[in-house]
């Protein structure tokens, strides 16, 4: 019997996703991640697209997440606090893979206020070499990546790591 995906971006997505798995097996550097990651499309909500050059001019939290990925769905409330609380630092959620109005539907079910978008192709997900959910990329007003964090944050952790990875917002 031979299984087949319905959509040609869920083969992409699978196929993204195992090779970043097969890296991660081989001993991959999560850490390696490309300039091309700052220009592959995420879609919004209304089904426009952006890309993460779009944001720069201000340091840049941007968290990886799933709707079937349980610790990404119980850290989302934690990064909403902190994203309320701070202007100096723009945090946004890409989920992987799904249909962008029913992940913004499901971030908002959670009352979740910071923008979300939709890595429908895993193209994002793949350049921050990522093979787990959740995931936080941490990138500079210039668009430099400084760091992909696997695991999800607690609010007291988040507020650290962008206390350290942003060194000179003093906040």
């Amino acid at each position: 019997m031979r299984f087949r995906f319905p959509h040609a971006s869920s083969r992409r997505l699978l196929a993204g996703m195992l090779a970043v798995g097969l890296l991660g097996a081989c001993g991959g550097d999560s850490g390696g991640t490309t300039a091309a990651a700052l220009t592959v499309p995420i879609a919004a909500a209304d089904g426009s697209s952006a890309t993460l050059t779009e944001f720069s001019g201000t340091p840049l939290v941007v968290n990886l997440w799933a709707t079937w990925c349980s610790p990404c769905v119980k850290e989302m409330p934690a990064l909403d606090e902190v994203a309320s609380e701070t202007t100096s630092v723009r945090i946004i959620g890409v989920n992987v893979g799904d249909d962008p109005a029913a992940a913004a539907a499901f971030a908002a079910d959670l009352g979740v206020s910071y923008p979300q978008y939709t890595d429908v192709d895993g193209g994002l997900m793949s350049e921050f070499a990522v093979a787990n959910l959740p995931a936080t990329a941490f990138i500079d007003a210039d668009g430099t990546v400084l760091d992909v964090h696997s695991g999800a944050f607690t609010a007291d952790e988040l507020r650290s790591a962008i206390a350290d990875h942003f060194p000179d917002l003093g906040g």
